[in-house]
């Protein structure tokens, strides 16, 4: 067999391509999410202390204004920790993606029959961070889901709340 055709995987000469650009393009995809997911995560850290700003300025005769801004704040926490989590798995996902393409430039090196038994365990290896890198990135997208969703509802609480408070009584 031709040593160059043996380099591009035979009979498709796209199959070398193919197997080293995917995890390449999945990383440059999870690094994406990753960004966004941090620019998430700095909104609701900054909201976290919007609502300690205004818990400190309450007076104590609005106890039930505290009471719901407290419960808005539980919710914030609760979206930081996901996101902390979606952050993770997009960590995840992009060290599994650049370790799948290290390991498919490897294996595309061993492509002489003196090495099969390597090349099969590089092949292996390099399903396996792909696989791990899809399963982070499923994970880390369905946790941003649910956060989506809590982000809805404090957005919800925080303008029936502004209703109360703004909304303008009867004219005598």
């Amino acid at each position: 067999m031709d040593p160059t055709a043996a380099l591009l995987g035979g009979a498709n000469p796209f199959a070398a391509l193919t197997f080293i650009a995917a995890p390449a393009l999945l990383t440059n995809a999870s690094s994406l999410l990753l960004l966004g997911t941090t620019n998430r995560l700095a909104r609701a850290v900054d909201r976290v202390r919007a609502l300690v700003a205004q818990l400190e300025h309450l007076a104590s005769s609005e106890k039930t204004l505290a009471q719901i801004e407290l419960d808005l704040m539980a919710l914030a926490e609760q979206r930081v920790r996901i996101i902390v989590r979606a952050m993770t798995a997009f960590y995840l996902a992009v060290g599994s993606f650049a370790f799948g393409t290290m390991l498919a430039l490897v294996g595309a090196a061993l492509v002489s029959p003196s090495h099969d038994s390597a090349r099969v365990w590089v092949l292996r290896l390099t399903i396996g961070a792909c696989v791990i890198g899809v399963a982070a990135i499923m994970s880390g997208s369905l946790a941003l889901v649910f956060e989506s969703r809590i982000t809805f509802r404090i957005l919800t609480e925080e303008a029936g709340l502004a209703r109360k408070r703004f909304q303008p009584g009867p004219i005598a």
